[in-house]
C-alpha cells in the first residue's frame, strides 16, 4: 500500500463494517501496519449518512446501529430522533442487543411511512473462533415484518462504488475495485464501470471464479493483495 501511495496512486479502504468510526479503522489499520488516513476511509455507515444527506437533507432520522452508524449521521447535520412516530427515515445497520422491543420499534416507524434505508445485507461476519451475525438478518426481519425493502447503500450498491469514486475524484475507467467476495467487490465494480480484481486470500475461490457467469467474472484474479 505504501507503494501505491508512493507512485500517487488515490486509495480508499471500503468496507461493510457500520459499527466503528473511522479513527477507530484508522487506528486498526495501523496498527497492522497499514498507513491509512481518515480521508481513505468509506464505511457503509459513511455511505447511509452521505446518502440521506444528498436525498433527505431535511428529514428526522430514526438512526438503528452503533456508534460508528451514530457518528456519521451525525457529522452530516442530520435532526435524529428517538421515537418511531417522530421518524422520517430510518437509518439501519448492525444493531448491538437488537431484540423484539427493537425490532417492533423500527416497523412502526416504517409503517407509518418512514423511509427504509440499510447499510448493507451481509449475513455474517467473520471473528475469531467462527462466524457472527451480521447486519443482514436484523435488516431482513424489519423488511420481512412490514413488506417493505430497504434501500441499500453498501456494498454491492451502485451508490458505494459511485460514492468512492466521487471522493477519490476519477473517471471509472482508471480506478480498480480490489476485494475477496465476487457477490460484493466484484458485482460493484462492474456495475460501476471500475476495473475489478479479485483476491483468493479471503472468501472466495479459483472454483467460484471457473462456475460464475462470465459477465460476473473479475478482470483479473490473483492469491493475494501483493
Amino acid at each position: 500500500m505504501r507503494e501505491l501511495k508512493r507512485r500517487g496512486m488515490r486509495l480508499l479502504y471500503l468496507t461493510n463494517e457500520n459499527r466503528r468510526t473511522v479513527e477507530a479503522w484508522v487506528q486498526r489499520l495501523q496498527a497492522m501496519g497499514i498507513p491509512a488516513a481518515p480521508h481513505e476511509i468509506l464505511t457503509s455507515a459513511l455511505l447511509a449518512a452521505r446518502y440521506v444527506k444528498r436525498h433527505y437533507p431535511q428529514r428526522r432520522i430514526l438512526p438503528v446501529g452503533a456508534t460508528g452508524l451514530l457518528t456519521a449521521l451525525q457529522a452530516q447535520g442530520l435532526t435524529l430522533v428517538e421515537r418511531p412516530e417522530e421518524a422520517e427515515v430510518v437509518v439501519m445497520g448492525r444493531a448491538p442487543g437488537f431484540d423484539t422491543v427493537a425490532l417492533d420499534r423500527v416497523c412502526q416507524a416504517i409503517w407509518r411511512g418512514a423511509v427504509f434505508v440499510a447499510t448493507n445485507l451481509d449475513r455474517c461476519v467473520p471473528v475469531e473462533g467462527g462466524l457472527q451475525p451480521a447486519a443482514g438478518p436484523m435488516i431482513q426481519a424489519v423488511a420481512w415484518a412490514t413488506g417493505v425493502e430497504p434501500i441499500v447503500v453498501g456494498k454491492p450498491s451502485r451508490w458505494a462504488a459511485e460514492t468512492a469514486i466521487e471522493i477519490l475524484g476519477i473517471d471509472p475507467a482508471h480506478g480498480a475495485v480490489v476485494g475477496d467476495q465476487l457477490d460484493q467487490d466484484v458485482r460493484m465494480g462492474k456495475c460501476a464501470g471500475l476495473q475489478t480484481v479479485l483476491v483468493l486470500s479471503g472468501a472466495t475461490r479459483a472454483y467460484d471464479v471457473i462456475g460464475s457467469p462470465e459477465e460476473e467474472r473479475p478482470d483479473v484474479v490473483l492469491p493475494d493483495i501483493t
